[in-house]
């Protein structure tokens, strides 16, 4: 059998098994370029992969390792962490220009520089088409959103109560036991969609106090 790799990669922390294009030695730690569903991107090896991670694993297939990174993946990488940021003002700013019911908290741009995901929460449902349009053909490259909100605001948005944050209860029968007539929440204390993003906010400054992006 092939060597294989577990590899982390992307600012949100995901993580793979990759085998190499060609023979060669990985260690802990090294970053190498890899090609993984969304495209060409950097990841730090873990450690080599060993078949009973297979089990945990059953579901994602097996990326391609294709190099160790060098001096010039490095600048790549560091110039697409510049393009993400001018990125990343310009999607909130449309965002608050087109009032959309959500908070973007990262955005990174793969290593090819053809693909962009933006890292984001939302407290209902939106046209996503306006923003994305603006922000193609603004920065030339093809934009995913990605809701980081998973299954709790999937949830939220089946059952059409609540206010969407961590801790607004709801009461059984389908009501909400938090929030009040006026579409506040006398637990988490939201009465405005403007305190709903300032809960965000705070997310993000949290993530941010990591490293030079959230979620890194």
């Amino acid at each position: 059998m092939d060597s294989e790799y577990l590899l982390s990669y992307g600012t949100a922390g995901d993580f793979g098994r990759f085998r190499p294009t060609r023979p060669f030695t990985c260690r802990r730690g090294d970053r190498a370029v890899v090609r993984t569903a969304r495209g060409l991107e950097l990841g730090v090896v873990l450690c080599e992969a060993q078949p009973g991670h297979a089990r945990f694993l059953p579901n994602t297939s097996v990326g391609q390792l294709l190099r160790l990174a060098s001096a010039a993946d490095e600048q790549s990488a560091q110039q697409m962490q510049e393009r993400a940021q001018r990125l990343f003002e310009a999607s909130r700013r449309h965002a608050a220009e087109l009032a959309l019911p959500i908070e973007i908290l990262d955005v990174e741009v793969l290593l090819d520089g053809e693909q962009a995901i933006l890292h984001h929460l939302r407290w209902a449902e939106y046209d996503e088409r306006p923003l994305v349009s603006a922000l193609v053909r603004e920065h030339d490259l093809r934009v995913l959103l990605h809701n980081l909100g998973g299954a709790m605001h999937e949830e939220v948005e089946e059952e059409e109560h609540g206010c969407g944050r961590p801790n607004c209860g709801k009461a059984e029968g389908g009501g909400c036991s938090t929030c009040g007539t006026g579409g506040g929440c006398s637990t988490c204390g939201t009465s405005q969609p403007e305190e709903v993003q300032a809960h965000f906010s705070e997310l993000r400054e949290q993530m941010l106090a990591r490293g030079r992006t959230p979620l890194l």
